[in-house]
């Protein structure tokens, strides 16, 4: 795992708290790699189960699966989303909603590296 993804992870969330403070409503979440898939995958705390009773947004190598728990995984994939081409690794985050007054969610967008 690249500790620049961590940092920037970290960085987003302190922002955010910054944001959320001071009123501002353009708070935002940075990952150092683009979307692979969102799904209801999460092959370490539901392996195998397809799908999963909650939902993640995907980042990295192309070698993601439900059943990816043990061996390295990351000699699987073939190409990456992330900014550093020799990461074939996977991460993955819970996604964000919204709740609108009248009750309904959207989905915040999380941006990948620029």
């Amino acid at each position: 795992m690249h500790w620049t993804s961590l940092l920037g992870l970290a960085a987003g969330a302190a922002n955010a708290l910054e944001s959320r403070q001071f009123g501002s409503r353009t708070t935002m979440l940075r990952f150092g790699c683009a979307q692979v898939v969102i799904d209801r995958l999460d092959p370490l705390v539901n392996p195998g189960t397809i799908p999963s009773p909650h939902v993640h947004q995907i980042v990295g190598g192309n070698g993601f699966n439900a059943s990816m728990t043990t061996g390295d995984v990351s000699g699987t994939a073939t190409c990456t989303t992330c900014a550093f081409s020799e990461d074939f690794s996977n991460y993955w985050t819970a996604n964000l909603y919204f709740r609108a007054r009248n009750g309904t969610f959207k989905r915040v967008p999380q941006l990948g590296a620029a």
